[in-house]
């Protein structure tokens, strides 16, 4: 099941940072409907020096524990909670069970359906809803990372200069890190086109390994992604990010 989440300013109340003072001289940010699954790096708790990567399915009530091995399926029942285990050895841990697959699945498709909306309002000029693309996007991205290096359980599934430092976002609708990135891409000369062609490349680099191999997981002994699609999702980070 996909979870497509509306993320508005009730939802995010227990984590943002707001400041009030500072709201006027920030840009205007339009809401609307991120299809991003909600990622969230956490510590086990079984296991204090290791982390997983909580992947939404139905809000903040059902969702899957995506480790190096153990996954863990956690929903609410009329009973209480119900936690399923999917136990993996360390020799096959790194091949895709049908859980990774099937959340792993959800999240690319949520990434790509993403992409897509970034591309069109970077074309349309959308400043608007980039910054508040902006107040989710990060978060998103930093746990993608963490998680294609769970699922294919290898610290270098994607290169580390892609792997996104927690300092260069906040988690806040009125973040002044978000007016800064966006600035930063207009400033420079043709950046904007040069950032919407990385991203129709990673759309296609993407949708390519989707159905490829993402979709043909059980034929295969193990996935991992293409190199140009690494070299392609490294590219869009950096360039994202205005580290390019």
């Amino acid at each position: 099941m996909h979870c497509r989440l509306k993320y508005n300013l009730l939802f995010l109340l227990p984590v943002l940072v707001i400041t009030v003072g500072h709201a006027q001289k920030l840009g205007k940010r339009t809401s609307f409907d991120i299809p991003l699954v909600k990622l969230r790096i956490v510590t086990d708790k079984h296991n204090p020096g290791m982390k997983q990567v909580q992947v939404s399915i139905d809000g903040n009530s059902e969702y899957a524990l995506i480790s190096g091995l153990n996954d863990i399926h956690i929903k609410p029942t009329r009973r209480g909670i119900e936690r399923i285990t999917y136990a993996e050895s360390p020799a096959a841990a790194f091949a895709l069970t049908d859980f990774e697959a099937q959340q792993f699945e959800r999240v690319v498709k949520s990434l790509i359906e993403t992409l897509e909306i970034f591309e069109n309002d970077l074309e349309k000029k959308r400043w608007d809803r980039c910054l508040y693309l902006d107040s989710f996007f990060p978060r998103f991205l930093e746990g993608f990372h963490f998680l294609s290096c769970k699922v294919f359980n290898s610290p270098t599934a994607l290169p580390q200069n892609a792997k996104v430092d927690d300092a260069l976002f906040d988690i806040s609708l009125h973040s002044k890190k978000s007016d800064q990135r966006i600035a930063g891409w207009l400033e420079k000369k043709d950046y904007v086109i040069k950032l919407r062609i990385v991203t129709k490349e990673l759309i296609y680099q993407m949708k390519t390994w989707q159905k490829k191999e993402l979709k043909n997981y059980k034929k295969k002994m193990n996935i991992e992604y293409y190199d140009n699609l690494k070299e392609t999702y490294s590219l869009f980070i950096r360039m994202y990010f205005n580290l390019y």
